[in-house]
């Protein structure tokens, strides 16, 4: 087909984009906006555009310094894995995080997952393969395999005040006012005090929350809570650090 040309006088262009490399004799030729990050068919080689590094600065940027990032490298069941990887999609998340080269192996939790749908013009020309979710790990708030931990000082039902819990609450009400799921809230402790007391005080802290989301607006019967004491730690309750992580409460949406 025939292509329009771009115009030839740079005059209709304005101050601030005259300094613009004349494009004058080049055909416009309408391009697919797939993103600053893609893959061709069978492929984990990433292919960037000129807005990848800015896009890659402010994934980093977002990040406080025990936050984790997360790479989930999809793939197709049609797609062909020449790789070592167990799947074309773990091999895309690895060859993503060779591009964040300034940030350590720990700062990363790659995964991967095969895409539901049937592959279509992906076959054809590349395609998005990759997302990016941040995952919170802070010593009162972090996300463990699904489920939001927030952590309690020893003996308490007030959790460590925490900026990113207000708002990482408010984030929850305002996704769950557009769907139907519920919230499932489980309190623990340590094993410092006795395992009747324990339990109290752990739904005392699963209660603590509840209440923090219905102020926000969540309604109350959404929301179920529960104890389990100091019958499930997750770390050794002979340290303060371990004592420190037992003392949660976990957070998991129901669909």
């Amino acid at each position: 087909g025939s292509y329009s040309q771009a115009p030839t006088s740079t005059s209709s262009l304005n101050s601030s984009e005259s300094n613009e490399p004349e494009e004058s004799n080049k055909p416009v030729v309408p391009a697919i906006n797939i993103g600053p990050l893609v893959f061709n068919w069978s492929s984990d080689r990433p292919i960037t555009n000129e807005n990848f590094t800015e896009y890659r600065d402010s994934l980093i940027d977002n990040l406080d310094d025990n936050d984790v990032l997360e790479i989930l490298g999809g793939y197709f069941a049609a797609e062909q894995n020449n790789t070592t990887f167990a799947d074309l999609g773990l091999a895309r998340a690895n060859a993503v995080r060779e591009l964040f080269s300034n940030l350590p192996d720990t700062r990363f939790d790659l995964k991967s997952a095969e895409f539901e749908r049937e592959a279509g013009s992906e076959r054809d020309r590349a395609f998005l393969a990759s997302h990016f979710r941040k995952i919170i790990n802070n010593e009162s708030l972090r996300e463990v395999e699904g489920r939001m931990v927030i952590n309690f000082p020893h003996a308490s039902d007030e959790m460590l005040d925490n900026a990113k819990l207000n708002v990482y609450l408010e984030d929850l009400v305002t996704r769950l006012q557009g769907t139907s799921e519920k919230i499932l809230l489980v309190g623990h402790t340590d094993s410092s005090a006795g395992s009747s007391r324990n339990m109290r005080l752990g739904l005392m802290r699963a209660n603590a929350i509840k209440n923090l989301l219905v102020r926000k607006g969540l309604a109350g019967d959404r929301i179920m809570t529960e104890s389990k004491g100091e019958t499930s730690p997750i770390a050794s309750n002979e340290t303060a650090l371990g004592r420190q992580q037992n003392r949660r409460v976990e957070l998991t949406i129901i669909p």
